[in-house]
């Protein structure tokens, strides 16, 4: 058994989870046949502690024993349960039982019910066949996460549970339109009631200790499925509950969810020392105009020529700047000078300090390699798609940068904690401004308007180069073409670092 100790660290976890849920990547939507629609919530990754305490009421003794779950990708889950209008528009029929019209509702937008789980799978199939997307049921440790959305009691809400919830007593013997009662925290309708829903999982007793992406046995006899329905009483739509059938079977109280699984924009989890986290999203291969032109507002000669650059492979790049508490869980001490909150960018470190904190990382053996990305790296990371002077656009009076950046004369002379400003177009957090980005180049001006590939900058130098500016610089300095330099012994409070992971 795992110490309430342990489960109380992870409960922090939690609360930094929550924290940073904060999501940058919009709900997406498929069409379907027939302008038939599925809207999908995206869902960061995190941990949790999944199942339930002994003390829970009402508790069942497979809910535990609790165990710490970190989610280290993020992935798409439907806001609602797949309806019969959705299912026929994939299956072209209703296997529902649920079809009478009531209460002029259009008894198609309720959950599709009476569907196996071998079913789902012909519909899931189906579905993916229709190239809008890769598709699939959420694993049972996926479910609980997004059921949980951040929170430690028995439902994701505070109150009576037919507020939140369609339960026996009060569901009218029947499935009603989805997305009536309230949502939980991350935008999921009826993870509590209305249908169970099934997960990919084969069911088995939970076992004792950490793990990371559970997926279940390899076989087994019956497959889970949970949430509750309007069949039960309350106590069986808590968000630790489980159950279980055969997988040819079809009840009247069971449906389902998906999955859709992210593409561009798909987030890793890296697990540092104490279970610190850090988030990367994969950002696309590609190619962009690296430099300003002339008549840029605030541009320096050393901005040019405009020339255009690929980059030939995806990467994952930090969604935030390195924080003091992430230094900390490698290096074992914080050299900053705003120490206000632990969340703060990591400041005072100097080039050759982030290669020994990159050393000292990439010595803890976790998947692929961790450095800092060349300067083409970051502007095309920065610019996002974009043209413009910022990543969100022109901003000739600066009024959006306030919304997007930490600068001068709005940071009140410090560094603030990360992900507080708005993302770019591709969900990253301070690339203008709060402080300013090593690069792993030597500085050198541009040679020429030439196409290049991968540009690792010059092999020689004597400074290298900084990229975004900071909360100490005026907003001229925080556009995605500015360049900077400094010795690579320098150490100054306005000066941090972001990083690229290399996955295999």
């Amino acid at each position: 058994m795992f110490s309430r100790l342990v489960l109380m660290i992870f409960v922090w976890l939690i609360a930094l989870t929550t924290l940073f849920a904060d999501n940058p990547l919009p709900r997406r939507t498929i069409e379907l046949p027939g302008n038939v629609k599925i809207e999908f919530a995206y869902i960061a990754p995190g941990n949790f502690v999944m199942g339930s305490p002994n003390d829970e009421a009402n508790r069942d003794v497979d809910e535990g024993p609790e165990h710490p779950v970190t989610i280290t990708h993020g992935y798409y889950l439907g806001l609602q349960e797949v309806t019969q209008r959705q299912w026929v528009a994939v299956m072209d029929t209703n296997p529902s039982v649920f079809r009478q019209p009531a209460e002029d509702e259009d008894h198609l937008d309720r959950p599709v019910d009476s569907v196996s789980w071998q079913e789902s799978q012909r519909f899931i199939q189906r579905l993916n066949a229709l190239a809008l997307g890769r598709f699939r049921l959420p694993t049972e440790a996926e479910w609980e996460y997004a059921a949980r959305a951040g929170t430690t009691r028995p439902y994701a809400f505070d109150g009576d549970v037919h507020q939140f919830a369609w339960a026996n007593s009060r569901s009218m013997a029947r499935t009603h339109l989805v997305g009536r009662k309230p949502s939980n925290a991350w935008g999921l309708h009826d993870m509590h009631g209305n249908v169970w829903e099934w997960c990919s999982d084969w069911y088995a007793p939970y076992t004792a200790g950490s793990v990371k992406d559970p997926i279940g046995p390899m076989s087994g006899k019956e497959k889970v499925f949970r949430g509750g329905s309007w069949y039960d009483f309350p106590d069986a739509l808590r968000s630790a509950n489980r159950h279980r059938h055969t997988p040819d079977k079809g009840f009247t109280s069971i449906g389902f969810r998906l999955v859709m699984e992210p593409t561009i924009g798909e987030e890793k989890l890296a697990i540092l020392p104490g279970g610190i986290t850090m988030r990367f999203v994969r950002l696309p291969a590609g190619d962009f105009a690296m430099g300003s032109q002339q008549s840029e507002a605030g541009r320096a000669p050393d901005e040019g020529p405009v020339h255009r650059v690929t980059i030939s492979k995806p990467m994952f790049m930090g969604i935030h700047e390195v924080t003091q508490t992430q230094w900390s869980a490698v290096m074992g001490q914080n050299p900053s000078v705003f120490t206000e909150h632990e969340n703060n960018p990591v400041e005072m470190v100097s080039w050759r300090d982030t290669q020994d904190f990159l050393s000292r990382l990439n010595a803890l053996n976790l998947e692929g390699t961790f450095r800092l990305p060349t300067e083409a790296e970051w502007e095309y990371a920065a610019r996002a798609g974009s043209t413009t002077r910022f990543g969100f656009g022109d901003d000739p009076e600066y009024g959006a940068l306030l919304q997007h950046g930490w600068f001068y004369s709005r940071a009140e002379g410090r560094s603030h904690i990360v992900g507080l400003k708005k993302p770019n177009a591709w969900g990253l957090f301070d690339l203008h401004g709060n402080v300013w980005e090593w690069c792993s180049d030597w500085f050198a001006p541009y040679a020429d308007d030439q196409a290049v590939t991968d540009p690792p900058g010059p092999a020689l130098g004597t400074h290298r180069v900084i990229r975004g500016g900071s909360w100490f610089n005026e907003p001229e300095a925080l556009r995605s073409a500015n360049r900077h330099r400094h010795d690579p012994d320098s150490r100054q409070t306005n000066l941090g670092l972001r990083l690229i992971w290399v996955l295999p």
